[in-house]
This record gives C-alpha cells, structure tokens and sequence, in this order.
C-alpha cells in the first residue's frame, strides 16, 4: 500500500552509483555470513526476487528464489530453524502465499494464506502472520505450514515480533481510512490477545532491544520511539527526534543503539539513555533515492540499506560502515524492500 502511494506521488529521478560485483547462478554459497535482501518487484507478475549477498567475497548473488510467474509484493522474511519463511502479498485485498524454503532459496513448500500477508515472527513453534486489509493475524503450524487460526487484531497489522512467548503486533492506520494507535499483544499459548498497549499514531516498526524491552517506533514528523517492558505491557520511556520516524528500527547489541529509517528519509541513531539522536547515514540524494529497507550488523558494524530509487527501475544495496562510509552498492531488483542477517 505504502508503496503504490509513493510511485503515485514521486517524481521519476533516480541516481547512478558505482555497483559492485552481481553474480546470477544459483549458488550463492550461504555457508558465510551474508544478508538476504528481498525485492517486491513490480505489478508485473514475477518481477519479484530473493538475492544473497555474500560478505566474505563481497558479492551479491541475484535470483536465488523468485516467487513464480504469479508472485506480487513479497515482503515478509525471516529464519527459523534451517529455514527461511517468505510471506507474498499477492492482488490488493486478496489470499497472498507463505513460502518455505532451504538457505539456498530452494521451495520446500508454500500454502496460501490470509489476506495480503504482509510480516510474519515465530513462537511456540507457529508462525504468526500479519494480515492488514483483514485486520487479523494467522497462526499456522511453523512445520507443517498447516492452518491453526485467525485471531483479530487492530486496524491493518503489519509489523510483528515474537519475545518470551508473546507476540507483539503493530497496527498501522489504513491510508485515508481508520487509524489506529495501538500494539495488540498475543499469547502464543492461548493464541488469543490478552493486551492492547496504546501509543502514537501508527506504530510501524518493531524491535528488541539488548535488555530484551520492546521498542517500537510510530510513523510521521512528530513520530516518536517507545520502550516498552513485554511483561508489564507499559511504557518504559519514550524518545522523539527532530527527523521524525519512518520504519525499520536495529537494535545495536553491543550499545543498545536505536537504528532506523526517519521520516526525512534519513539512518538515525537514537539512545534511550544518553537521550540523544543523530543522523548516522546521510541520505545524499533525496531526489533520486528513497530508503525502503533497513538493517545494522551488530557484529561486523555495518549498515545495510535497501534504495528503491523511485520503484520502477532497479533499486541499489547500499553498505555503509559503521563511520558512514560507503564501503560497496549493488544493483538489485526493483523495489528491495526486507533484509535479514545470516
């Protein structure tokens, strides 16, 4: 949703950068430490694509999963056990799909799913999946991707993570329609919400922090980050930044820095206990540049950035170091929107 709304507001501009080295086979040697970097594609069916790259050969290997001849709108990923889950929104207020598949972007499986299925986390080995239009969240067996429930959560969940055998679900206002303020908090027991935590308008991102609290940070301007305790379900502390809040917040596990994409389409790095922000990667081409994805690796200090330029044409990966250089960029699929570490 959010990204058909930018593609009818922005202007067509789009920079040239330096790529590094893009390799196309299907071996795309996971047994190093690398990032997955999923890419939505366009409205064309099967423009969508999962790449790898690669950070001992620094090298990012395109197409090691593509979501078929039908795919739209991949956006949801994330590892558990040896396996990596990608959820498929598919056509606007329609069932989307849930794939499982080896590190090597093989299939191992796929059912359809709710509607436009959007994040997903694990616990109590299930998979709990964020259905926005439907404003509900699907519980399937994490093995055997078979259908649990539907439990009902706020006005279009997105965001979702798993901590201590709660969920925690973001509801984000639909655009021009409701709104919503609200984290719903499931038992992942009883598969029912037993909380709803009140917060700013349109929590859209949500991350752990290195003391295990919840942070979560609500969209626009004015928008503010929350600490919040996930036994007590209160809040612990609130931040705000002069650059607003946009998505995607990492935690830094060795300083219990804040991460994440701003409003102004900025990295800031905000700390709960020092009370401060910064911007930490400069967004030097508004015009033609527009963070869509966003990662910290904790433990080789790097920044990993997903520019989808202006959504039509293919978007870049960008690698920063933790001093804001620019160590590499590489062309990748049009709209990469979700990272995740290996």
């Amino acid at each position: 949703m959010k990204k058909i709304i930018f593609l009818l507001l922005s202007a067509l501009f789009f920079c040239s950068c330096n790529t590094g080295e893009i390799i196309t086979n299907q071996n795309p040697v996971v047994g190093t430490s690398g990032v997955y970097l999923l890419s939505e594609g366009s409205m064309a069916p099967g423009s969508a694509k999962l790449s790898y790259y690669n950070l001992t050969n620094d090298s990012l290997y395109q197409n090691i999963f593509r979501p078929g001849n039908f795919g739209l709108f991949p956006d949801g990923m994330i590892f558990y056990g040896a396996d990596i889950y990608v959820t498929e929104q598919g056509n606007y207020n329609s069932p989307g799909r849930l794939y499982k598949l080896d590190t090597s972007g093989n299939v191992l499986n796929s059912v359809l799913v709710g509607i436009n299925p959007y994040s997903l986390c694990v616990s109590n080995g299930k998979l709990y999946i964020t259905n926005g239009p439907a404003g509900n969240v699907s519980v399937l067996n994490a093995s055997t991707l078979g259908f649990i429930k539907n439990i009902s959560a706020g006005v279009y969940p997105q965001e979702i993570i798993a901590l201590n055998g709660r969920v925690f679900v973001c509801n984000t206002s639909i655009y021009g329609g409701n709104q919503d303020s609200t984290i719903s908090v499931i038992d992942a027991l009883k598969d029912s919400v037993i909380k709803v935590i009140a917060l700013g308008k349109d929590p859209f991102s949500i991350a752990v922090s290195k003391d295990n609290n919840i942070i979560a940070g609500c969209l626009g301007a004015d928008g503010k980050l929350y600490e919040i305790d996930p036994a007590a379900f209160v809040i612990l502390d609130t931040l705000s930044n002069q650059w607003g809040f946009g998505k995607d917040i990492s935690v830094d596990m060795q300083t219990n820095d804040i991460y994440f994409i701003s409003n102004s389409n900025h990295i800031v790095k905000s700390n709960f206990a020092s009370r401060t922000s910064v911007i930490a990667v400069n967004n030097s081409e508004p015009a033609g540049s527009f963070f869509y994805g966003y990662l910290f690796d904790s433990v080789n200090r790097r920044h990993y950035i997903a520019d989808a330029r202006n959504f039509s044409v293919s978007g870049l990966l960008k690698i920063y170091d933790i001093n804001s250089a620019l160590i590499n960029s590489f062309s990748t699929g049009i709209a990469p929107r979700r990272l995740m570490l290996r």
